[in-house]
């Protein structure tokens, strides 16, 4: 009978230690998912702050061009 009363808590202490596991991986990760649309957020501002340099790119180029027409028509 003692056996079996043993048994039992060390199943029970299994099982908390489970729920604490699970509790911490999905409620306080770094990696968890408590805004699925906070990601997409992020990767929309990464993808302006990329469009937004190569644009400043391409004016920079064309500028560039734009100066070497006007230095090699001698203004």
């Amino acid at each position: 009978m003692n056996k079996t009363k043993a048994f039992g808590v060390i199943e029970l202490l299994i099982v908390i230690v489970i729920a604490i596991v699970v509790y911490f991986s999905f409620y306080h990760s770094n990696y968890g998912r408590k805004n699925p649309f906070d990601d997409n957020t992020k990767v929309k501002t990464q993808q302006q702050a990329v469009d937004n340099k190569i644009q400043e790119i391409e004016d920079y180029k064309k500028l560039r061009q734009d100066i070497e027409k006007n230095l090699q028509k001698g203004y």
